[in-house]
């Protein structure tokens, strides 16, 4: 049994950091684990689902499977929660190295867990329309990574930041990504609901881990574990106490409160790691979706400035220089970037779609972010988005009656013959 215990716990810590890896660390355009994890394995597994079950099935399937991530967070939070109601509560009124209060600041957390994640659900990020568009037209267009167009989707013009969501079939100003554990966009006016969604859940996860550890810890010392002497259940044979033996004691003793405890550490860290994640490109002024797009226009520089250098000690290169990066801060980057999905875990496919030419050119500097305007104004701007700010919303009542002004001036001017 200790065997099994041991194996299992190494199991799932080995399985969690390579998940780690494999979806939120591992580039996938520049790592063999990375691309087999997020693109090629579960393409393989949609196109075999597909051909099991036939298309008409697996629409139905998609249906259940948008709402998939959001049951299995209530299933884990509600059913590590309904452990900790039902053994740990207990657990923590008969050890003398926790408080009892904590026994009601639990009930605090939960509120506050199940709160942050009705909010972050149903909060919406925005929807650019051509009667919204003054409320969220804040940005410039940068000419690298957003230029004057049209959205194809919605045939509106496609303002500086945002970008059109297949799963809310909305037009989102100041993307930044789908979370699947949420089933919402997260943009300009929903961005902070989703941090405080994540910041509640690292601290429950923190503050679970350490009260369950107090009172393991408490047992531990109560007992004087580390210095018993236990005995093999198949041999018969006395064995002095180590950490690995407390452990398997505990483990099989409170197996329910164990469980949760090697849950919650897990989760501590993963989701610590992407809150860091995201502070930093608020830091940065950046979205997911734009860190993603900066680190294909990084990859392409660096890629198009060796070749440049490499072609100088042949003189190869045709003495001119793209137009990138001057006064206009615009880069000749070749080709375009694309707007494809961005989940959690980054984008599903190619930004950057590069050209064909066989021209070698100085790519010139790489440019710069002109959104970042500082740690405070950047944060603010998450805090406080545009679109709630009162320059914004007279904008957006201007508009609003001028297109009732033309609309009456149409409707009263008599019709001609």
């Amino acid at each position: 049994m200790m065997i099994i215990i041991t194996t299992a716990a190494i199991a799932f810590t080995l399985f969690s950091l390579f998940f780690i890896y494999a979806c939120a660390i591992a580039d996938p355009d520049t790592s063999n684990v990375g691309r087999f994890c997020t693109k090629e394995l579960p393409s393989f597994l949609y196109q075999q689902l597909e051909k099991t079950v036939g298309k008409k099935v697996l629409s139905r399937l998609n249906t259940l499977k948008d709402r998939a991530f959001q049951l299995v967070y209530l299933t884990v939070v509600l059913g590590s929660w309904s452990i900790m109601f039902c053994y740990g509560y207990e657990e923590i009124e008969k050890s003398n190295y926790i408080s009892t209060y904590h026994q009601y600041s639990g009930y605090f957390v939960f509120l506050m867990c199940m709160s942050s994640f009705h909010y972050a659900c149903n909060t919406p990020p925005g929807s650019v329309t051509t009667r919204s568009m003054p409320l969220f037209d804040h940005y410039d267009y940068d000419d690298v990574l957003y230029k004057k167009q049209t959205c194809p989707t919605l045939k509106i013009r496609k303002i500086a930041r945002s970008k059109y969501d297949r799963f809310t079939r909305r037009h989102v100003p100041r993307f930044d990504h789908f979370c699947g554990w949420i089933n919402q966009a997260v943009g300009e006016q929903n961005y902070r609901w989703f941090l405080l969604f994540l910041t509640v859940h690292v601290v429950m996860c923190f503050y679970g881990s350490w009260a369950v550890s107090r009172v393991l810890y408490g047992e531990v010392m109560e007992k004087d574990l580390l210095n018993a002497s236990f005995f093999n259940a198949i041999t018969g044979a006395e064995v002095q106490a180590d950490s690995w033996i407390v452990f398997h004691y505990l483990f099989l003793r409170h197996t329910q409160l164990c469980s949760v405890f090697i849950l919650m550490s897990v989760m501590t860290v993963v989701l610590c790691l992407f809150l860091c994640f995201h502070l930093y490109i608020i830091s940065k002024n950046m979205t997911t979706n734009e860190f993603f797009k900066w680190k294909s226009v990084r990859r392409w520089h660096k890629k198009e400035k060796q070749k440049y250098e490499q072609s100088l000690q042949y003189r190869e290169v045709a003495d001119k220089k793209t137009n990138n990066i001057e006064s206009k801060n615009s880069t000749g980057v070749p080709g375009e970037l694309s707007d494809v999905d961005v989940g959690c875990i980054g984008p599903r496919g190619e930004l950057l779609q590069h050209s064909t030419s066989s021209e070698v050119m100085d790519p010139g500097q790489l440019p710069t972010n002109i959104y970042d305007k500082g740690i405070i104004a950047n944060f603010k701007e998450v805090l406080y988005p545009y679109s709630f700010r009162e320059e914004a919303i007279q904008r957006y009542k201007i508009s609003v009656s001028n297109q009732r002004e033309s609309t009456k001036e149409r409707e009263g001017k008599p019709k001609t013959i």
